[in-house]
Formats: structure tokens, sequence, C-alpha cells
């Protein structure tokens, strides 16, 4: 037999199955018939080798120097007969130099797993050996020595009674090579000694074969759920082995995404065809895959039949697959969440240039209305000392249009340059019941609140909240102001604070029972320069706003035609040590 390299043994593995019993029957009922050792020998190794999916068996006889083996069929049948690489393993295992079963370096290249006994005659003398080689990737396990342990007993019979045989009525028959000499009554014997044994392990065998039975269930069963899984996972599963730029197994997911059928994945597509330009990367990745047990990665894309490229990203892990070391890759389209990535930094790009145009016309806003103020106030003086004068009606009435306007563009510029300016908060503790009474107080004399009737309900207990009173007091007085000027004169308005109990948070509540707000207008009444009066300028309730959220809080505005409008600020309640 000639020696062997690393995957030449791998090509020669077949997959372990667990051991059947008919099998196991079969075998240990293969009979002896003298005359016929060898072929009967060669009948033993070839199903041993089939049975234990082993890439060879090998069962030598002792002769004068050395051994003889016999070799099971190989996939290579041609290959030169060299035992001489096995002798060194095969007398370690009969001294017991080496253990049994394991993992052994044969030559430079070639590791295999074997599992070797001697085969003893019934006075425990070494007549030969029964060895089994498997690739170095599936160690041979206890149930296999077992089998292997039987099949060599029943090998050291043939042996002996060939020799016993071959020497019949000469008056000292010697086994060769075994310095064994029986007597026929100690031939009877040892038959019937042998016979006992061969019984003995056919009893272990049922009752291995029962447990491998049960054990071959649950593999069916276990593989049968994890076939569930590959094909019905929602990713892309392909089995390659990059070497030999194959692609082995794919799931019906990997069929949809590169649009090829299952047989095309497997008989005629490579994955060089899917990574056309990226084989280098692809190669480099699957070898960290390899080193470290594991990898991922996002930077590789596939190549569907359409010709269209997909960016994916892959999660793969090291397997064994048909006796190769192969690649299990995870595969997911992202195509469609890069898409949306790269829109999302587009986006955010362009707000925050949006943003930086609005920093800028509000800096150019501010100082347009500083601009402005100035000579404004020149006006407003020269038109309020023109009221001394005696005019006719016509032109008083002309001034008096005069001072209105002129106020009111005092008005919008003072708004503007409040809305512009960043809301920086002096906050200090409020007591918010009696804040508000005082508030009220002073508004009394407003016009627009002095024939109007408000009622205010406090809170039954202290609120206290964490607030700047004077930008507070810009809230409140324009929603007071706000819900006077929606009802008539007599007509009341409702001003209630609430705490609800273990609450983080109060309640403000402003109402009025006037005209109701259109449905379609209440999303845009915090929208600057967005009104609903004749003569507002739409930045009162945007700045509200502003305030309302730079303390923390919430503003809501509810209006029908059956309850009014209901204002609601909550604010933060101020945590006591």
């Amino acid at each position: 037999m000639g020696p062997m390299n690393k995957s030449q043994v791998n090509v020669a593995h077949i997959p372990r199955y667990p051991i059947q019993a008919r099998w196991l029957s079969a075998l240990t009922s293969v009979n002896y018939r003298a005359g016929h050792l060898d072929a009967y020998l060669e009948e033993l190794v070839s199903g041993l080798r089939h049975g234990l999916g082993a890439s060879r068996v090998m069962l030598g006889q002792a002769v004068a120097g050395g051994y003889q083996f016999i070799v099971s069929p190989e996939l290579q049948p041609d290959e030169p007969t060299n035992p001489d690489c096995w002798i060194g393993l095969t007398q370690g295992i009969i001294a017991q130099k080496l253990s049994g079963t394991g993992i052994t370096d044969i030559q430079p290249n070639l590791t295999v797993a074997y599992c070797g006994l001697p085969l003893r005659t019934p006075q425990g003398q070494c007549c030969g050996i029964l060895l089994a080689l498997r690739s170095a990737i599936d160690p041979f396990q206890i149930e296999d020595q077992q089998v292997l342990t039987l099949i060599a007993h029943q090998a050291a019979m043939a042996i002996t009674l060939e020799h016993c045989c071959r020497d019949r009525g000469q008056p000292s028959p010697t086994l060769e090579g075994s310095g064994l000499s029986l007597q026929p009554l100690q031939l009877v014997a040892v038959n019937q000694q042998l016979t006992q044994k061969l019984d003995y392990y056919r009893a272990e065998l049922q009752r291995v074969s029962a447990r491998l039975q049960v054990e071959s269930i649950a593999h069916t069963s276990l593989e049968q759920r994890f076939r569930k899984i590959f094909d019905g996972s929602n990713d892309a599963i392909f089995v390659i082995d990059p070497a030999q730029d194959q692609i082995l197994e794919a799931n019906p997911r990997a069929t949809h995404l590169l649009n090829y059928s299952r047989k095309e994945l497997l008989n005629s597509i490579k994955i060089s065809q899917v990574h056309p330009e990226e084989m280098p990367k692809l190669l480099k990745f699957t070898q960290s895959v390899f080193r470290n047990g594991q990898g991922w990665t996002d930077e590789l894309t596939c190549l569907t039949k359409a010709q269209q490229r997909l960016a994916t990203e892959m999660s793969a892990a090291p397997i064994e697959f048909e006796g190769r070391s192969c690649i299990l890759a995870m595969v997911r389209d992202i195509s469609e969440r890069k898409r949306l990535s790269a829109e999302r930094k587009q986006a955010e790009a362009n707000a925050q240039k949006a943003c930086s145009h609005l920093a800028e016309v509000g800096e150019l806003s501010s100082m347009i209305v500083h601009e402005i103020r100035n000579p404004l106030t020149t006006v407003l003086m020269g038109l309020t000392s023109f009221k001394k004068l005696e005019l006719d009606g016509r032109f008083q009435s002309r001034l008096n249009i005069a001072l209105e306007e002129a106020e009111r563009l005092k008005r919008l510029l003072n708004e503007i340059l409040l809305f512009s300016k960043p809301q920086t908060l002096t906050a200090k503790p409020i007591e918010l019941n009696q804040w508000s009474r005082d508030l009220l107080g002073t508004m009394r004399s407003h016009p627009s609140v002095t024939d109007r009737m408000i009622i205010f309900h406090a809170n039954p207990s202290s609120t206290i909240i964490a607030a700047d009173s004077d930008k507070l007091k810009q809230v409140f007085i324009n929603l007071i102001n706000n819900a006077c000027e929606a009802v008539v004169p007599g007509e009341r308005v409702t001003w209630e604070i609430t705490h609800p109990s273990k609450a983080d948070y109060l309640t403000v509540r402003i109402h009025n029972g006037g005209t109701p707000i259109p449905a379609s207008s209440l999303s845009q009444l915090t929208t600057p320069f967005f009104t609903t009066k004749s003569n507002g300028n739409g930045l009162g309730l945007a700045i509200v706003k502003r305030i309302v959220n730079a303390h923390s809080g919430e503003l809501q505005i509810e209006s029908t035609a059956s309850s009014g409008t209901t204002v609601t600020v909550r604010l933060p309640v101020l945590k006591q040590n």
C-alpha cells in the first residue's frame, strides 16, 4: 500500500453514520471455511471498512519476520502496496506503547485517526493485528472499538483454526510464527472457548446495536429539524469550498437571492462567478474564518444571474462537509439598508446645512431688527410730539393711524427679536399657586382683561417648580390675553392648576368658551407667522411653545364646538430632597 498525503485521506473518508444492527449481524455471521482464510479475512476487512466509515482497514497476520497485510479495497485500487509506513503504528499498538485508539502522524504530511487491536489466540499470544484508519477530523469512538474487538476475535479464531486444520494429522501441529502447539482434543476445547466468546460478543453486540438504533432515530430527528431550519431560513445559506471554488450546498433563499436554480449553483456556478472582482477579498475573509472559528463582513457584494450587484453582509463559520473543510456562510441582502443609510446621511447633511442657514438668517434678522428699531423710535418720538399740535380732524385721524401702525411695528420687531434669541433660562424655585395669583392681579388692568371674568382654581397643595419667572410670565400673559380676546365682554375664562397624585409634573389649563378654532388650523397655531387673528403677527404662540419646551414642558391646544378651547401646559415639578 503506497503512502497517502492528507488530501487523499480526506477524499477516502466516508461520512460516518450510526452502525445498523443488520450490518453487524451480517458481518458477524460470515462463515469461515477451511482453506479459504484469505477470502474470509478480506470479507471481514471490506465489510468493516464500510460499516465503520473508515478510509482503510488493514489486517496483518503474523509471519516469520513481520506481518502479511490484507488491505480493504480503496478508491484507488491500482495503488501499489507498501505497508512499511504503517509498521511503526502496528508495532506501537502491539507493544502497548500506543493506546488502542487515537490520532497520530504517520508521515510529516499525513495525520490520521486510528483504532487498532492485536489478534490474540485463546492462550493470549499475538497472531496478528486489526487496524482501522480514518481522517483525523473524525476520531474513532468507544462503539467503534467494541465492534473492532468483536471482529478481531472472529479473525483470531479463524487464523487459529486455519493453522490447526492445515497441520491436522501431524503429532505436534505448530502455528507458524506463534509458537503454539495443539492436540485434537485441545482443539475442540479451544473451539468451545471461542464459541462461548463469540456468543458473549454477539449478546454485547445486540445491546450496543439497540442503543445505536435509538441514537440513529434521534440523529434522524435532529437532522430533519436542522433541514427545516436550513430550508426555512430568511437568510441565504451556502456551504462553500473556497479552495476548490465550489458551492456545495444552498438553501431556497440562496437560490432566490442569486436567481439561480439549486442545480445551477451546485453543478455549474463557481464562487468566482458570484464574486468576480472580489475573490482575493473573499479568500482573505475565509482564511480569517478558518483561523478564528468565525467571521463577519459587510464589504462583499454578490453578482446575480441578471448581472445585478447586491450589497450583502456575511456571517461565516468553518464546517466539515463530506470530509472537506468548508465554510458555512449566512448571506443577507443589505442593498435597501445601505440605500436608506445613504439617504439618511444625505438628509442629515442637508438638515445641518439648513440649520446653519437658519442660524445665519436668525443672526441677520436680529441685526435687521436692531437697525429698524433705532429709526422707528425716532419716528415714534416725532409722531408723539405732533399730538401736542392743534390739527383738524382729517390730519388728526391720519396721525392716530400712523401712531397705531408704528406701535404695532414696534411690537412686531420686539417679538421677532425675542423669537430669534436662544431661550436661556435663569431658573429658580417658584410656588406656582401664589405666583399665578400675583400675575393675575397685575393683569386685571389690561384692556382685554378688565371686562372679562377670570376664575382661578389653585391646586389644593403647594406646587413648586423650577422656572424663569420673567419668561414664564410671557407664556401666561399671552395665553390669558388670547383666551380673553376669544370671548365677548362679561363671559368668563378659567385658569386651573392641578397636580396629580405622585406625578412628577403639574398641569395648568386655561379655558374659554368662545368660537372654536378650526381643526385644520390647530396643528399650525405654534408655527411662526401663522395666525387666525386679523391683527395678529403669528409669533405669540410660537414664542410660548419655545419657552415651555425650554422648561422641559409640553404645550397642547384643544378646541371643539361643544367644550370651547383649552390650552394645557405641563411643567415638571421640582423634586424635594
